[in-house]
């Protein structure tokens, strides 16, 4: 295991990651590479919490990827890309808030499910997905989108907003088409620059 330790802006509080499993070199650089480059970016909301938290990070070639209770983000080691530890890193933010990150984006972008039992029940009808509101998505949408992916996908589409156009622009969700060239000017995109500016002012520099 290895540690990795982020200080938050000009705070004393620190977030600890324990990195755990098949910790390879290569892999250990792109983690902890990753970790840096979504804290340069999201950490007065991190600091705005005012308390220190301690991640576990387990690697291994298997299984999926996904944050799970006890501030522990399991990650496949096939294929792991950047952009896939900032959508789980967002996911950890976001419930470090208690999930009220993804609610807020939701209430301020008229986004949810019309009929989320008749969802649950026909997942493969697009006709009962989640509507997204004031588009564009990030990244498009599919039978698993919700309000806690939608904004996990809005940080990461944030901090990689030239991968976040190539992907809008594959499964055909290009920002062009509602008037957008990058993802910073979107809806999203504008609300989590909002969300940070608001925070980056609340929380007071040591």
């Amino acid at each position: 295991m290895t540690v990795h330790l982020v200080r938050l802006g000009g705070s004393i509080l620190r977030h600890e990651f324990r990195i755990e499993g098949m910790v390879q070199p290569s892999l250990e650089a792109l983690v902890t590479r990753t970790i840096d480059r979504f804290y340069a970016v999201t950490g007065p909301l991190a600091a705005s919490l005012g308390v220190e938290k301690v991640y576990t990070v387990h690697l291994e070639q298997k299984g999926g990827n996904n944050y799970a209770p006890g501030n522990r983000l399991n990650l496949n080691t096939l294929n792991l890309t950047e952009w896939t530890i900032t959508h789980e890193l967002a996911h950890a933010l976001d419930a470090a808030h208690g999930w009220r990150l993804s609610q807020q984006m939701r209430a301020h972008t008229g986004s949810g499910f019309l009929f989320k039992a008749l969802h649950y029940a026909r997942p493969a009808w697009k006709v009962f997905w989640y509507r997204v509101g004031s588009p564009p998505p990030p990244c498009g949408v599919d039978k698993n989108f919700n309000s806690l992916e939608d904004f996990a996908e809005t940080v990461t589409a944030y901090i990689f907003p030239a991968e976040a156009h190539r992907r809008a622009e594959q499964r055909g969700y290009a920002y062009e088409k509602w008037g957008y060239t990058h993802f910073h000017e979107t809806p999203r995109g504008q609300f989590f620059a909002n969300l940070l500016n608001r925070e980056a002012i609340k929380t007071p520099s040591c």
